[in-house]
């Protein structure tokens, strides 16, 4: 008898042998339990998970000489007909070979004749999605309406290539890829029945070049221990006649780059390519295994979305714990921007150093949560620190004024302006000799009262902007920068220390001003205002804009503006 592969060998019998379908056998066997199995079904999924497979153990289960079950007995003729492809009414078609409108019409003749020895004509498609449109349109009125003995079963990898008056009629069922230690434990069982003695970490690489095909790791399997007359399969064997790269060298890559270690880099890449291995297929590799750990990073360490091993999975959440997320999307960003470049080099080595090398020059960024964080505790310590070197303000609910004072006070060329009195004055310094005390000021006699039209100078040039501030916000910002001079009985004088755009807004907005002004005083005041404006502000330049435009025009920008607005902040500094 000629060598049977594991995956005819070992092929699932019953729907509880199936692996990784959970959810697909269950509704089978509860549908064929109470007697609701549909007269039409689909199955579709990735290649080797089970879909024709499922499609046998079902026939069987509906042509079974004990009665239809879902668990068939596998001993009948029925079942073991069925399970050697030889049963007269189980009908395996090859949909990319029988796909001509021809051959659909000779099986809805043969339909209407009654099974030869079971309960039900079973018509098994496979890769159905090949057959033609033609082909589809003639099958339409029999898949939806057949006769009492016929099933029909489905299988496709594309589902998305059926038309939808085909996927109407139908009862789909999606089977998923299976997963990496479902794979590994079956082969390790397998192995164990075939006498063979695999490491584990063998076992686990089989496992994840299967891909979530059991066929595909059943064939990989079986190739291996076609090569090998001992028992015992080392793991480099194993590497080598599978020409896979060792997931520990893509482990020291993935290391290399975090350290920035350049060197290890072209060393590592430089051994695969002496080993003979595809490098394009490595830099497969490499991809999968950064796309993994940003995974385990973001997800967690528990997260299905990295089907991996939980060693492995350990090990990434070990390396990228001192990592951003933002960090390693950035490195996997890359290498999926410069795959096309390892792609279709002919130079495939420099192309892949190249973007290994890539990575090595990335430097995790600064995480934005984390600077505003640090940004926010260095203003609170700015602020402590300013609150006790700089004295309490007076509460103005004690009915307390304050003056500011000029920033020129004191600088030769300048007019000092009168000084505004407080209410309170500081505290006298302590004198420990009686004798040297200073005289009581209070009990002198009051000054003699001033001349009849001159304003209160209790009333500080601070309240009036402050005035000013609640009706014209925008103007007061200008006056907290001007330069208080003196107030007569007819004039209130400043000067002006901004640029021509503020002096103008200011002019604009004089008789306001002095409306203002009157009101606060009391008394018709002049508003007297001495440009002071720097020579270069009143400068054009070429195009025809002052630097003060030009200023504005950057801070109106909505790169500027967007970014204000974001973090919540406003323009400390202004430079030209």
């Amino acid at each position: 008898m000629s060598y049977q592969v594991l995956a005819l060998k070992y092929r699932s019998q019953t729907f509880q042998d199936v692996i990784g379908q959970t959810q697909v056998t269950t509704t089978l066997s509860n549908a064929i339990a109470s007697g609701r199995v549909a007269h039409a079904m689909l199955f579709t999924g990735p290649r080797g998970t089970g879909k024709t497979t499922i499609a046998r153990i079902l026939a069987k289960a509906m042509n079974c000489e004990k009665g239809t079950s879902p668990t068939p007995c596998n001993r009948c003729r029925s079942c073991r007909s069925i399970t050697s492809g030889s049963a007269p009414d189980v009908f395996e078609i090859d949909g990319a070979s029988n796909n001509s409108v021809d051959q659909v019409r000779d099986l809805r003749d043969n339909v209407a004749y009654m099974p030869a020895s079971s309960p039900y004509k079973i018509y098994i498609i496979d890769e159905v999605h090949m057959l033609s449109n033609a082909a589809f349109n003639a099958l339409l009125k029999t898949l939806e309406e057949p006769p009492d003995h016929v099933l029909f079963i489905f299988a496709t990898t594309e589902s998305h290539k059926i038309p939808v008056t085909i996927l109407s009629r139908c009862q789909r069922h999606d089977l998923g890829r299976i997963p990496l230690p479902l794979i590994a434990g079956h082969l390790g069982d397998l192995c164990a029945r075939e006498g063979f003695f695999l490491a584990q970490e063998s076992i686990d690489l089989i496992a994840a070049e299967a891909d979530g095909s059991m066929r595909d790791g059943l064939s990989l399997l079986d190739r291996i221990i076609s090569s090998s007359p001992e028992k015992e399969i080392s793991h480099n064997a194993i590497l080598q006649n599978l020409g896979i790269v060792d997931k520990l060298v893509i482990f020291d890559i993935a290391t290399a780059v975090f350290q920035a270690n350049g060197a290890d880099v072209i060393a590592l890449v430089s051994r695969i390519h002496d080993q003979g291995h595809d490098l394009k297929k490595f830099y497969s590799d490499v991809i999968v295994h950064f796309r993994n750990m940003a995974v385990v990073k973001i997800s967690g360490k528990n997260s299905t979305a990295a089907d991996i091993l939980d060693q492995d999975r350990e090990k990434m959440r070990t390396m990228v714990e001192p990592l951003s997320q933002t960090h390693l999307i950035q490195l996997l960003d890359i290498l999926l921007k410069e795959e096309a470049t390892v792609k279709f080099s002919s130079h495939t080595k420099s192309a892949l150093e190249m973007v290994l090398l890539k990575l090595v020059l990335i430097r995790p960024g600064f995480d934005i949560d984390e600077m505003v964080q640090k940004l926010d505790q260095i203003a609170q310590k700015i602020d402590i620190s300013s609150g006790e070197d700089t004295p309490a303000a007076p509460s103005s609910a004690a009915g307390n004024v304050q003056t500011a004072v000029p920033e020129t006070q004191g600088q030769p060329g300048t007019t000092a302006p009168p000084p505004v009195m407080k209410e309170n004055p500081p505290p006298e310094p302590e004198v420990h000799d009686p004798a040297a005390r200073p005289p009581d000021l209070s009990r002198r006699s009051p000054p003699p009262p001033e001349p009849a039209g001159v304003p209160d100078t209790a009333k500080s040039w601070s309240g009036f902007v402050s005035r000013v501030g609640e009706s014209l916000p925008f103007l007061s910002a200008i006056l907290n920068k001007a330069e208080f001079k003196e107030i007569s009985r007819e004039t209130l004088t400043y000067e002006l220390h901004g640029t021509t755009f503020e002096m103008s807004r200011v002019e604009t907005k004089r008789n306001e001003l002095e409306a203002i002004c009157n009101t606060y005083f009391e008394k018709k005041i002049r508003l007297n205002i001495i440009d002071k404006t720097p020579r270069g502000q009143n400068k054009q330049t070429k195009n025809g804009k002052t630097p003060a435009k030009k200023k504005q025009e950057v801070l109106n920008h909505p790169v500027i503006t967007a970014a204000v607005k974001i973090f919540n902040g406003s323009t400390v500094n202004k430079k030209e």
